[in-house]
């Protein structure tokens, strides 16, 4: 019995000098995921070729897992056109309600992706380091040169020991996605001088890009003008879906009896492959 007090005296005070601490690099060889019984969660196939858990989990080391602060860990990423190619621009930074709303993790590893449009594979692109200093604390920029039309991009935060809310913490990889944003275009047919009879027939014509998004629906709603104070200045008068054709055109047609200022939006759900995107256009029926 001596000897088991001692032992679980042993442990506690181990366990006390353990917290705050700042955890040790993940051993190599990690069989969590493998050996029963399992102490962590299914392991996901690598995300990054040549780059193992050991690598990307920095900070592990099972079992038992360090405590993780993830709660409030941001991953941003955005793209835009220029001179010499596609320039991706993200940060990587926390915020919680201590005396540090917002804090840049600065010295982290980011893997950067391009998927091309219908495809399923993520190629690398290159690696970043978030900045350590004043504005560029947590951000990195990588400029995409000859950049394909219609590529997503990816980011991939590796997983580090930093400055928590309550003393260090162990943040998990982070991963961010840039879909591509469509082309969608609307026009109304039917109208004179942007006017049409009750009763009468419109026909709503579009077209959208790249091809691959044939097969796709787009949804077209048409809202009615609303004036009656603290309402929604906009209600819904009637809605439909049709497909995107192979040539990437759609074609809806709809007519109303109400004379009433009027707007038809048509819009293109997000997806794993790009962003939303909606275009829209006014007309009157008197």
């Amino acid at each position: 019995m001596r000897r088991m007090i001692v032992l679980a005296i042993v442990l506690c005070m181990a366990a006390a000098v353990s917290i705050g601490a700042a955890p040790a690099l993940a051993a190599s060889g990690c069989t969590c995921h493998t050996v029963e019984p399992l102490t962590a969660p299914a392991a996901h196939a690598p995300l990054v070729v040549g780059v193992d858990c050991t690598t990307c989990h920095v900070g592990w080391t099972g079992p038992p897992h360090p405590r993780q602060d993830n709660r409030h860990l941001f991953l941003h990423l955005s793209g835009r056109s220029a001179e010499a190619g596609y320039q991706l621009d993200g940060q990587l930074w926390s915020h919680s309600m201590g005396y540090f709303p917002f804090l840049g993790h600065r010295g982290v590893v980011v893997y950067l992706q391009q998927r091309l449009w219908g495809a399923t594979k993520w190629n690398h692109l290159t690696q970043v380091t978030t900045g350590r200093l004043g504005p560029a604390r947590g951000a990195f920029t990588y400029t995409v040169p000859s950049p394909t039309p219609w590529a997503a991009y990816r980011a991939i935060a590796r997983g580090h020991v930093a400055p928590a809310s309550d003393g260090v913490g162990l943040y998990m990889p982070k991963r961010q996605r840039l879909g591509p944003k469509p082309q969608l275009t609307l026009s109304l047919s039917g109208l004179t001088a942007g006017s049409i009879a009750p009763g009468r027939t419109v026909t709503a014509t579009g077209t959208a890009r790249p091809d691959l998004l044939a097969g796709e629906q787009v949804r077209l709603t048409v809202y009615r003008r609303y004036y009656v104070a603290l309402a929604p200045p906009w209600v819904v008068a009637k809605a439909g879906t049709v497909p995107i054709s192979a040539t990437g055109t759609f074609v809806w047609e709809f007519s109303l009896t109400r004379r009433e200022s009027y707007k038809v939006t048509a819009r293109i759900a997000r997806s794993d492959n790009h962003k939303a995107v909606s275009s829209s256009r006014l007309f009157t029926v008197q």
